[in-house]
């Protein structure tokens, strides 16, 4: 490669450095790069006999419209893997604000209260229910009513504290009206929130209580009655037993029966997997 040739190339190496540090939002040259990058060889003059002009270098200016602009933190992202991404996850006080404020589906027209968690954020063990109920509409906690009475005293077999060894969550925030069950819809527009919720509180166990809690967590299609007492994954790291809701180990009928001795089963499971002491079945 001849003289002129070579500086047209490193001309041309330069100025695609310069593009991309001004695409990635960057300003010079780094530091290191400089200690690090080698003297050039002094470059002879070309012979005047050659007849072709010198190469022309003209500066890289930036126009108004490359300079780097600050990233709202709603936009900010972390690479994780080639052409992955995983969004931010906010704090849980500024979740709570948001959802407090949140106007994302028509809940939002119908609720009293929005509804977060309660417990600790710290717990090994989390507790995903479906949605809030007419109490829990009221005093904006999960799982105070009829069925959160029930699960308190679950807690309390298994030998935990609902306020100290326990977080608990719904899929939902806001009461449909009716109790009714939760649309897909408002499923997929209020889950996000709890997914960054979970990113938070990083438990090492989850109890997903109902139909559409252990869908939603697992996403399947899948019935409560073939999903439970059976380990799953959420998201391919965190341990899922999927188990029966307590508002449905509360109704009258011949099914009931059973039905709480396999939910104290799979509890059982839980107890086992958390290291905690496993009593007989009762």
């Amino acid at each position: 490669m001849d003289e002129r040739a070579e500086l047209a190339s490193i001309a041309a190496s330069l100025r695609a450095y310069l593009e991309l540090q001004v695409d990635t939002g960057a300003t010079g040259i780094p530091k290191g790069a400089r200690k690090a990058a080698p003297k050039p060889a002094p470059v002879e003059a070309p012979p005047p006999s050659s007849g072709a002009p010198p190469p022309s270098f003209a500066p890289v200016s930036l126009a108004p419209d490359t300079v780097p602009v600050p990233v709202s933190e709603s936009a900010v992202a972390t690479v994780t893997g080639a052409g992955a991404e995983a969004p931010m996850v906010r704090s849980l006080p500024m979740l709570e604000e948001l959802v407090a404020s949140c106007t994302r589906c028509e809940l939002s027209k119908t609720r009293t209260k929005t509804v977060f968690s309660r417990g600790n954020p710290k717990a090994a063990l989390c507790i995903v229910g479906e949605a809030p109920g007419a109490d829990e509409d009221a005093q904006g906690l999960p799982f105070v009513g009829r069925a959160g009475q029930l699960l308190d005293k679950m807690i309390g077999a298994m030998g935990l504290s609902p306020d100290q060894d326990v977080y608990v969550c719904n899929i939902l925030k806001c009461r449909p009206p009716g109790n009714r069950r939760p649309t897909p819809d408002e499923t997929t527009t209020c889950i996000p929130y709890l997914h960054e919720q979970l990113a938070n509180v990083a438990p090492k166990v989850i109890v997903a209580m109902g139909n559409t809690s252990a869908q939603a967590l697992l996403d399947t299609k899948l019935g409560i009655t073939k999903l439970r007492g059976q380990w799953k994954l959420y998201r391919g790291k965190t341990l899922v037993m999927p188990t029966y809701h307590p508002s449905y180990l509360l109704r009258e009928g011949p099914l009931q029966k059973v039905a709480k001795q396999e939910a104290w089963d799979d509890l059982r499971k839980v107890m086992k997997e958390l290291g905690l002491a496993v009593p007989g079945k009762s």
